[in-house]
């Protein structure tokens, strides 16, 4: 299979090939937008959707978040586990679909979405409760491929559907760019991506 990410089935068979290969098919560097966006946000509990093989949650960890990594790639998570033991922190890994996954009520000050990238009605429902999901003050970042004239019922909407899938959260930043990737061996060259970082508000 040639190395690019041409809408990929997304089942957890697939994925377990894919990082059954030799290193980490996306690096083991943060994302260098989650990296940017979080600087400014306190630790606290940190829920990583579709982490994969653990760049972006040992990266939190190393922030001092106490980091929940979820995935449907039983062995993703597990070279998850194996690089945050290299870097000496822990992460809690749980092996799980979107598709039935639940946010829960105010258990996390920081949400992350990096290339987690769901059929439309998982994403609908899961960032329909990222306000009940997240803490007064907590914070939710994504990044995510974008396609042109892409609508709701697409897996790769611009940041005008998606801003609004995540209200009522302020948007603090939401936008569209092409921009160069060094993200492994998958994630190379010139990419269309969404970035948004978005906020729940403060009770009054």
């Amino acid at each position: 299979m040639k190395p690019d990410d041409k809408t990929p089935p997304k089942n957890s068979s697939y994925w377990d090939e894919r990082f059954n290969e030799a290193g980490f098919a996306y690096g083991e560097a943060p994302n260098a937008f989650l990296r940017a966006a979080c600087e400014n946000i306190p630790a606290g509990d940190a829920l990583s959707l579709c982490e994969g093989e653990g760049r972006n949650a040992v990266y939190l960890a190393l922030r001092g978040f106490r980091v929940t990594a979820v995935d449907f790639s039983a062995v993703g998570l597990a070279k998850a586990e194996a690089l945050a033991a290299r870097h000496g922190v822990t992460i809690t890994t749980v092996l799980a679909d979107l598709a039935d996954f639940d946010l829960g009520v105010q258990r996390w000050d920081l949400v992350t979405a990096i290339f987690a990238q769901p059929a439309s009605a998982t994403r609908q429902r899961l960032y329909s409760s990222l306000q009940q999901g997240l803490r007064p003050g907590g914070a939710f970042i994504l990044e995510a491929k974008v396609e042109a004239h892409a609508t709701a019922n697409d897996r790769y909407p611009g940041a005008a559907i998606l801003t609004q899938e995540i209200a009522p959260l302020s948007i603090a930043l939401a936008q569209e760019q092409s921009h160069e990737l060094n993200e492994g061996r998958y994630h190379v060259g010139l990419h269309d991506t969404v970035q948004i970082l978005a906020f729940k508000h403060h009770a009054l």
